[in-house]
C-alpha cells in the first residue's frame, strides 16, 4: 500500500482540529484539498475515518485506532529528514521576529511550540527592541518580521492589526495621587519620564498630558517600558505604559497605576510586501494570526458567560 505523507497529515490534523478549515489553515491549503486527501485515504484503508456532522469532524472506532499509528509514522519521517538534513550539514532556514514588548505578552512560547511542530525547516531567531527600531530593520531587511505599536508608514511594509493596546500612567508606589489630576497646569507640573522620539509613546503623552514635551516638567527620557518602569519604580516620576505590563508590576506593589482617561493604540505584525509570500514567512504569519484569533475569541466567550 501506498500511502502519500500529505494525506496522513491531513489525517492527523483533522483529527486534532476536529474541523475541515482549521486544518486547512493549519496546512495552508483549502478545505477541499483536504477532504480529498481523506477521502483517498479512507478508499485506501478501505475504512471510513470520520464521522461528519453539524458539530464537526469526529473520528470513527477504526480512525481512532489508526491515529496514533499516523503520528508515529509522521513522527519518524520528521526524524528521517532531520537526520538527512543533519548528514548534509544544511541549516535550517533562519527568520528575525523583533519583539517590542516581553514575550509571554506577545504569546511567544505558543509560537516557538508550534512553529517546532508545523515548520522544522525553520527557526526563529527572537530579537527584543522597540517598534520604531523593528520598523527600520524590517524595512530594511535585516529582521523578517516583527511586532509593532500603531501603524506602520511606509508603502513597503505590509502590516496584520493583531489587538487594541491600552496604556495607562504609572507612578511610583507611594504615590499620592490615585487619578491623573483634572487640572492641565497640575498634570504638566507632575515630573515626567518622556518615551524618546524613537517610541510611539511619545505620540500619546501629549494627548494624556494636555501639553508638548517642550512645556511639561520632564525629568528624564526613556528608549522603552522596561526602562519607563525601573525609573518609575526607583521615584523619578510618572510615565506611559502598556496596561497590561503595568499591571502586572502594580499587583506587586512596586508602581501605582492612575485612573485616567483610556488610552489606545494597534499592536501590528509587520511584514515588508516583497518577502510575505515567501513560504516560511507566510506559515509563521498565519500561526501568529490564528493564535490572536483563538484569544480574541476565548476572550469574547468569557466575557459573554461573565
Amino acid at each position: 500500500m501506498n500511502i502519500k505523507l500529505d494525506k496522513l497529515r491531513s489525517f492527523v490534523l483533522v483529527a486534532d482540529e476536529g474541523n475541515l478549515t482549521r486544518a486547512a489553515r493549519r496546512r495552508h491549503t483549502t478545505p477541499s484539498a483536504v477532504s480529498e486527501h481523506l477521502r483517498q485515504l479512507e478508499g485506501q484503508f478501505g475504512l471510513p475515518l470520520f464521522d461528519r456532522s453539524s458539530r464537526g469532524m469526529e473520528l470513527t472506532p477504526e480512525g481512532r485506532k489508526l491515529l496514533p499509528s499516523a503520528r508515529q509514522a509522521l513522527m519518524q519521517i520528521a526524524e528521517l529528514d532531520e537526520i538527512a538534513r543533519t548528514l548534509r550539514c544544511e541549516a535550517p532556514t533562519t527568520l528575525v521576529l523583533g519583539l517590542n514588548a516581553p514575550p509571554e505578552y506577545l504569546k511567544v512560547d505558543q509560537l516557538l511550540r508550534q512553529a517546532a511542530q508545523e515548520l522544522p525547516e525553520a527557526q526563529l531567531e527572537l530579537i527584543t527592541s522597540n517598534s520604531y527600531l523593528i520598523v527600520d530593520q524590517v524595512r530594511e531587511g535585516k529582521m523578517d518580521l516583527g511586532f509593532m505599536y500603531g501603524d506602520p508608514k511606509h508603502d513597503v511594509l505590509k502590516a496584520m492589526r493583531l489587538m487594541d493596546v491600552e496604556f495607562c500612567v504609572v507612578g511610583p508606589p507611594d504615590s499620592e495621587l490615585s487619578a491623573l489630576p483634572s487640572d492641565p497646569e497640575e498634570r504638566r507640573s507632575l515630573p515626567w519620564i518622556w518615551a524618546s522620539d524613537k517610541c510611539p509613546i511619545s505620540h500619546m503623552m501629549p494627548d494624556i498630558i494636555g501639553f508638548e514635551r517642550e512645556q511639561t516638567r520632564v525629568v528624564s527620557t526613556s528608549e522603552d517600558e522596561h526602562v519607563t518602569l525601573s525609573m518609575i519604580r526607583a521615584g523619578l516620576g510618572y510615565g506611559v505604559v502598556e496596561k497590561e505590563m503595568a499591571q502586572h508590576w502594580a499587583d506587586r506593589g512596586s508602581v501605582r497605576i492612575l485612573a485616567g482617561p483610556p488610552t489606545t493604540t494597534n499592536l501590528n505584525l509587520v511584514v515588508r510586501r516583497d518577502q510575505a509570500e515567501r513560504k516560511p514567512i507566510t506559515a509563521v504569519v498565519e500561526m501568529i494570526s490564528r493564535l490572536w484569533q483563538d484569544s480574541t475569541t476565548l476572550a469574547a466567550e468569557v466575557e459573554a458567560v461573565d
